[in-house]
């Protein structure tokens, strides 16, 4: 009978038979990758690759599937996965445990799944995949040593925490660094790398490619979301390119800027003696109710609770706003009182105040919004949805979602108090 030594042996060896990552994937995994992941799979290896695409290209199947191929085929290697959240780094890790499970030849090389604090798989061959969260200035990366790191959604970490931090998990053995995102920050770390692969830099390997590349998406359904989207959010989101940012109403520094300075989870308890100040927007037809809470008791403001939901009835609406503002005692909640608003506002009179939008009232709240911003006065955990809102904003929002954006604005205006801009003499219903 075969050892369990000899079992990994015998199948490392196989994995190293079938030769790049594609083989692999189709001999081992019987899958088939789409063009644009199949490029990716049989790339010459690099010191730094960057892969920058549409949303639903497929970025965490394709690097599950590198990330096994490593392991398997280099034993005793150790691989971090990072982003800017734990949930964010899980996606890859996620995919790579679920092929594990399937496939008898890998589940065959699993030693050990560890889910906590950080989760890991370790093969038997001794390599391990493990997650890790570049919050709290990369804490939890610093002392580690990885023969590759994947950056998941790279764009969305500072460069300075990729160079100070990450980088340095690579430096014992000049290990590769895999930058993976969704086009952010056009003048961004990953954007340059992205052009110095471009370019031809011999060490450096890129690849760009649009959501559509992707056969086992709706492309119809993608097409019809154009119309909502700016021209610009069209391309990061959905054509993977970078796109001209500089008339942007919030600048990507200050946003990114507000989300690494956050230390804490979401929610956070209510404390005796503070300030806090509740930000409704209300759902209108198909879009979102956002509820956000903010500690003003001193600057930087800082958002302590955020919840979003929809197609909720509006006495429910109105319970749910009147209980968080009794939970966290709010020195004011402050809600859209704009049309279907008053009906709302009519149930939490007594706990909350309107606010009707108008041209002039709706650039005041926004322009806010974006001087707390560039005043670093404002701080809050990453959430991904409130992020790329604030990016994506343009003072022509027709066409976009913006209740994340409006609650944050509503906020931050009940929080006061409120300097440096001219406010118009009347806002409230």
């Amino acid at each position: 009978m075969l050892t369990r030594d000899r079992v990994a042996e015998v199948l490392t060896q196989a994995a190293r038979d079938a030769g790049d990552a594609l083989s692999f994937c189709r001999r081992w995994l019987g899958w088939e990758p789409h063009e644009g992941q199949q490029r990716w799979l049989v790339a010459p290896r690099r010191n730094t690759a960057v892969l920058v695409t549409g949303r639903r290209w497929g970025k965490s199947e394709v690097s599950a599937i590198q990330a096994l191929h490593f392991a398997v085929t280099h034993p005793r290697s150790r691989q971090g996965i990072v982003s800017v959240t734990l949930d964010q780094a899980r996606l890859s890790f996620d995919v790579a445990l679920a092929i594990c499970q399937r496939e008898p030849l890998l589940g065959a090389l699993v030693e050990k799944v560890k889910e906590t604090p950080f989760p890991t798989l370790r093969l038997k061959t001794g390599s391990e995949i493990t997650v890790r969260t570049a919050a709290r200035e990369g804490i939890y990366l610093r002392g580690h040593k990885f023969h590759r790191c994947i950056v998941d959604e790279a764009d969305y970490l500072s460069e300075r925490l990729i160079d100070e931090v990450v980088r340095m998990t690579l430096a014992d053995v000049g290990g590769q660094l895999v930058l993976i995102s969704t086009p952010r920050a056009r003048r961004g770390l990953v954007y340059r790398e992205l052009q110095r692969g471009l370019a031809g830099d011999p060490t450096v390997y890129a690849q760009t490619g649009p959501t559509f590349e992707n056969p086992n998406v709706r492309h119809d359904y993608i097409r019809s979301l154009r119309d909502h989207m700016t021209a610009a959010a069209w391309q990061r989101e959905v054509e993977g390119v970078y796109a001209d940012d500089d008339a942007a109403v919030f600048g990507w520094q200050h946003i990114q800027a507000a989300y690494e300075a956050s230390t804490w989870a979401l929610p956070e308890p209510p404390k005796k003696g503070r300030r806090y100040c509740q930000g409704v927007d209300l759902a209108k037809a198909e879009d979102w109710t956002v509820h956000t809470v903010l500690d003003a008791t001193s600057r930087p403001h800082r958002l302590v609770h955020w919840e979003r939901y929809q197609r909720m009835p509006w006495p429910a609406v109105a319970a749910r706003i009147r209980e968080v503002h009794q939970r966290y005692d709010c020195h004011q909640t402050l809600i859209d009182a704009t049309g279907v608003g008053d009906a709302v506002l009519d149930e939490v009179r007594d706990v909350a105040q309107g606010f009707v939008f108008t041209r002039r009232s709706k650039v005041d709240l926004l322009t806010g919004l974006q001087v707390v911003l560039e005043k670093r006065e404002l701080v809050f955990p990453f959430i991904r949805e409130l992020v790329d809102e604030l990016q994506g904003y343009a003072w022509d929002d027709d066409k976009l979602q913006t209740d994340c954006v409006m609650s944050l604005a509503l906020a931050v205006w009940a929080a006061g108090p409120r300097t440096g801009v001219e406010f118009a003499p009347s806002v409230w219903g």
